[in-house]
């Protein structure tokens, strides 16, 4: 019982960091593209998927004109 509780816990901290490494990884990607230490992945819910692979120029465009 001892040993399925530390494997659960173990595996709940790898996912945990996983996750951490995965924001850290997508911020440095687009960094100007990310402002702030929130959550890196919540600001690209509006991105079309048109497959760029920098900051989103249409995007920086539409912000500039608003």
């Amino acid at each position: 019982m001892l040993a399925s509780f530390l494997l659960t816990a173990l595996t709940i901290t790898g996912l945990m960091v996983l996750w951490y490494m995965v924001q850290r990884l997508w911020k440095k990607t687009f960094d100007e593209y990310v402002d702030g230490d929130e959550d890196v992945l919540a600001d690209r819910r509006s991105c079309s998927d048109c497959g760029c692979t920098v900051a989103c120029k249409k995007k920086a465009a539409e912000a500039n004109a608003g």
